[in-house]
């Protein structure tokens, strides 16, 4: 990521460009429901956000802007020395036009679709400097490489159970160990197991890899 995307330690400063004055509103209400993240404006097209923004630079873009138009982002762009991340919102994930369209940055690659606990990962993922990807698109990017529900190591993964998943998709949505326990009723030691179990099976070493991990591969739709 470039320095002048993430110099503050505030939150994440968010924009959205969206057709859909109900998607905006959606997104805003998302953004503005999530301490680590910063609303800083919205629009329906590159040129008026620009204006709306007023020389304001955000570290994260959620757009579904179509490719056709997607080279009006420049004008955005141009507010800093930096474009910011990109979340993109798309019908399919997984056409060909994407890997032209991309910009240099970290950028995020979800359905139109996606669920909240989901845009709100992409947006802390691609504001640290990663990119969301979906196994078909990264299949393409890489040679070689087949989308499989495979470890690095080449290890098949091991199915999560009904309850893993659920213990995930709260991951997701940011609960702690005492609140999962409490929604689940059940111990909090039990809620270390499940999480151990997780992390052994997707190979994660972390809370965020687990959910990027589970998402990725498809055990959550968060």
């Amino acid at each position: 990521m470039s320095d002048g995307q993430r110099a503050h330690m505030g939150p994440v400063r968010v924009a959205v460009i969206a057709v859909s004055s109900q998607l905006r509103a959606s997104l805003q209400t998302l953004v503005e429901g999530n301490p680590a993240l910063g609303f800083l404006g919205s629009a329906a097209d590159a040129e008026t956000l620009a204006d709306c923004l007023a020389g304001s630079v955000p570290d994260v873009l959620v757009t579904d802007i179509e490719p056709d138009v997607s080279d009006a982002l420049k004008t955005l762009f141009e507010l800093g020395h930096a474009p910011p991340a990109l979340v993109l919102l798309i019908d399919d994930p997984d056409s060909d036009w994407i890997l032209d369209a991309l910009p240099a940055d970290a950028t995020a690659i979800l359905p139109r679709n996606a669920m909240p606990a989901e845009i709100v990962v992409s947006i802390e993922a691609v504001a640290a400097g990663l990119c969301v990807l979906s196994p078909d698109i990264l299949a393409r990017l890489l040679p070689g490489r087949k989308p499989s529900h495979h470890m690095a190591s080449g290890e098949p993964f091991e199915a999560l159970t009904l309850r893993e998943i659920e213990v995930l998709a709260m991951l997701a949505d940011g609960l702690g160990n005492k609140e999962i326990a409490r929604q689940l009723d059940i111990s909090d030691n039990t809620v270390k197991f499940h999480l151990s179990s997780i992390f052994g099976k997707l190979g994660a070493t972390n809370r965020t890899e687990a959910v990027m991990l589970g998402m990725r591969h498809g055990f959550i739709m968060v």
